[in-house]
């Protein structure tokens, strides 16, 4: 089936039949960090996930605000976390679907309940961007199945690549090989652990301390330019985060404009573990979905396999 859902809009001609597997069957729809940035562009989305053959639960407060353009349109604290957990545990709900990023996660995990969300410990939540605070405490708590990929807004924009690896991934499967610029030579092997560097870099301010030891880690980082992007590598680099690590994985770094190829060498050469760019993830239609229970093998020639 080929969606059209309106003029001009970036999903036409895009396939999202099967999108999701059989098994999945209600996806909660939350807005863990700041509400859509067009009312028509959400309602897009949400006709595409119905279109996609599953049903829709929109939580009470998600769409409060929009559009939602500035950290002064961040929905109440209360009331997002009063709705991921609502939609945490309603027995219909087989998936959370994070309707964006922009920012407010870094509150929200100081305001759910762990200990009762543990009572759910397979609840997969998708995301990305700031969805990484809510990834990091999940694993962190040992609560919920945190899984990086497309947002709601993300899977509009996504490309039929992307689309692929969303379907495949959700399906428990392994999505195929693929080859990446080697920037420090090594192989690695190691548990997925993805997000985006400057919110990785906040979380050392939480109780919510990133645990790297024997992971491969995947970072990406948009519209932020090259002084802040080092400012947050250091930090992550003062904790011990790339002792710990076996290797690092980057994705697009598009803030440093004509400088992101050198910012990202940069950074590599400033660690010694083996270190590979190149990889679909970041904020643009490339965004390959990866689950942060799987883990991966990388070889001395660039290539990833995912186990």
């Amino acid at each position: 089936m080929n969606s059209k859902l309106s003029a001009g809009s970036a999903t036409e001609n895009k396939c999202f039949a099967g999108l999701f597997p059989p098994e999945i069957k209600t996806v909660a729809v939350t807005a863990p960090s700041m509400p859509g940035d067009s009312p028509e562009k959400v309602d897009e989305c949400l006709d595409l996930l119905r279109e996609a053959g599953v049903r829709v639960k929109v939580m009470p407060h998600a769409r409060l605000g929009e559009p939602g353009l500035s950290r002064a349109d961040i929905i109440d604290v209360k009331l997002r976390a009063a709705d991921f957990e609502q939609a945490w545990f309603d027995p219909e709900v087989d998936i959370i679907l994070c309707l964006r990023g922009g920012w407010g996660g870094i509150d929200l995990i100081e305001n759910l309940d762990w200990e009762k969300l543990r009572r759910r410990p397979d609840m997969r939540v998708i995301g990305f961007s700031d969805v990484t605070t809510i990834h990091m405490a999940m694993l962190h708590e040992k609560a919920g199945h945190p899984i990086c990929g497309p947002s709601v807004r993300g899977l509009a924009v996504a490309d039929q690549g992307s689309l692929e690896t969303f379907r495949t991934v959700l399906s428990g499967e392994a999505p195929e090989p693929i080859r990446l610029e080697v920037l420090r030579k090594g192989s690695a092997e190691g548990q997925i652990l993805a997000g985006h560097l400057q919110r990785l870099s906040l979380m050392r301010d939480t109780r919510f301390k990133l645990a790297p030891e024997g992971k491969v880690l995947f970072t990406e980082c948009p519209r932020i330019g090259v002084e802040e992007v080092l400012e947050a590598w250091e930090k992550l680099k003062e904790d011990g985060v790339f002792d710990a690590c076996r290797a690092v994985i980057f994705g697009r770094f598009d803030g440093c404009g004509d400088r992101e190829t050198a910012t990202i060498k940069l950074m590599a050469q400033s660690i010694d573990i083996p270190c590979f760019s190149g990889f679909p993830y970041s904020h643009t239609p490339r965004n390959h979905m990866l689950d942060l229970w799987r883990s991966i093998r990388i070889d001395d020639s660039g290539v990833v396999t995912f186990e």
